[in-house]
């Protein structure tokens, strides 16, 4: 028997210890930034492949954490209904898993509602939300350094557990659309909708402390010693399959031909549309507040390096 072919080592021989190569087979620099696994473990996000049993548990977790937090922050009513309808969805997402199969049922496609329900807007109101970019005015809120940091992170764990759950949302939708299930398609925009301003609410919820205190306390834990250069959101693998799946969606939405009656759904798509434009200016109010120079932790690698963003 070839020892060599079979990758077994005689008695008495010692086996080298595991060479370590990187995955472009370069040689490491020494100005590697931070990496995903990075951002997981500074989050205490565990990547693998839990059980729905597991998955369940956790949600429950985040949710009494969140829940018990909540009062002491300084959110707004209006971003504290967000919060909760956000964990609302991901409860029912989950009690769905355990009721019925993923996999959507045979039907025939079905007509789309012409008119939305009494009393439903035709358009989102449009203005930038509120997020948390003010002092909170109620007594402190994340003063010490310990409740900030945890709050920053626990705000982080709600962001990726509304991200997973509008992944899965987004999978149903595009399924709906390939099979012309409109009165789905609109209630399941909706639902999009709402995760999407529960999103930005768990941004406010996240940042809820002063500036100083992220500035002090909160940030440095991000910067080596304690993480590789260039820490930043970016490495959010949750946010990544978000994104990719919306365009996806929306690109569907678009091919959907003239012919049919979708009224309700051009609606439901404005409304979707009109959020993510309230998420992206809420996360521009919130860095301009935390990070007033407009330097991110990675855009500062960048410039020591003179490594070129992304896409250039």
């Amino acid at each position: 028997m070839s020892v060599e072919r079979e990758g077994v080592i005689p008695p008495g021989t010692t086996s080298p210890a595991p060479l370590n190569l990187a995955a472009d087979s370069r040689v490491p620099s020494l100005a590697a930034g931070a990496a995903t696994a990075d951002y997981e473990r500074y989050f205490r996000i565990v990547r693998g492949a839990p059980d729905l049993v597991s998955w369940t548990r956790d949600v429950v977790r985040l949710q009494t954490a969140v829940l018990a937090d909540l009062p002491a922050t300084g959110l707004d009513a209006p971003q504290r209904a967000d919060v909760l309808t956000g964990l609302l969805h991901a409860s029912h997402i989950t009690l769905t898993a355990w009721l019925r199969p993923r996999s959507l049922p045979d039907e025939p496609p079905d007509e789309p509602p012409d008119e939305p329900p009494d009393g439903a807007p035709d358009e989102a109101p449009d203005e930038a939300t509120a997020t948390g970019a003010d002092e909170p005015a109620d007594g402190p809120v994340g003063d010490d350094r310990g409740d900030a940091l945890r709050r920053w992170k626990l705000g982080h764990q709600l962001f990726h557990l509304l991200l997973t759950t509008m992944n899965s949302v987004l999978d149903d939708t595009l399924t709906e659309v390939r099979g012309a299930h409109w009165a789905s398609v609109c209630r399941d925009l909706e639902r999009l909708r709402a995760l999407y301003d529960a999103a930005t609410a768990a941004m406010a919820y996240a940042s809820d402390f002063p500036a100083s205190v992220y500035r002090d306390d909160v940030r440095p834990t991000m910067e080596p010693p304690f993480l590789a250069p260039g820490f930043s959101g970016v490495l959010n693998r949750e946010h990544q399959v978000m994104a990719e799946r919306m365009r996806g969606l929306l690109d569907a939405l678009g091919d959907v031909p003239r012919t049919v009656p979708v009224a309700a759904i051009r609606r439901a798509e404005a409304l979707l549309r009109a959020a993510q434009r309230r998420n992206r200016r809420a996360h521009a109010v919130i860095c301009e507040r935390c990070v007033p120079d407009g330097a991110s932790l990675l855009q500062q690698h960048r410039a020591r390096t003179g490594e070129r963003s992304w896409g250039s």
